[in-house]
């Protein structure tokens, strides 16, 4: 009896444990109706654990440019969409669709990505990722 007691409890504590790791990565902060192509210029591109991250320079409708950085999961599950640790390099001029975050920060999760060599990374074809009039003037 004790020791179902006990593995009723570790059971218990494991899946407590896991609900803030299942939250992470959630997607509440993303408006995921929304699609924001964005072109610019690559500051950084971070190809490592928990998430990759690039950074870019976009020039807005207004000429100021905004720095986005948009993000995507870690390596392993986006190598086989093409994304290498030398896809992005400091000073190419790409295309990237978002989603945008919900509070109009130039923040985003990255569903695709034109390099500067026209390569297409990503698993949405390029119909399904409209452009977003406008979206990238936001600061």
């Amino acid at each position: 009896m004790r020791s179902r007691l006990v593995i009723a409890f570790a059971g218990a504590l494991v899946l407590l444990m896991s609900l803030p790791l299942f939250a992470h990565h959630g997607t509440a902060a993303f408006d995921t109706g929304k699609r924001v192509t964005l072109k610019g210029t690559v500051k950084e591109w971070v190809y490592s654990n928990p998430h990759c991250l690039l950074t870019l320079d976009v020039k807005g409708e207004d000429g100021q440019v905004v720095q986005w950085v948009a993000e995507t999961q870690a390596p392993t599950p986006i190598f086989p969409l093409g994304y290498r640790k030398d896809s992005f390099k400091s000073g190419d001029q790409v295309t990237v669709t978002v989603e945008p975050v919900k509070n109009g920060r130039p923040i985003g999760r990255i569903l695709q990505a034109v390099l500067a060599d026209g390569r297409v990374l990503g698993n949405l074809p390029a119909e399904a990722a409209p452009a977003t009039a406008g979206a990238t003037s936001r600061p």
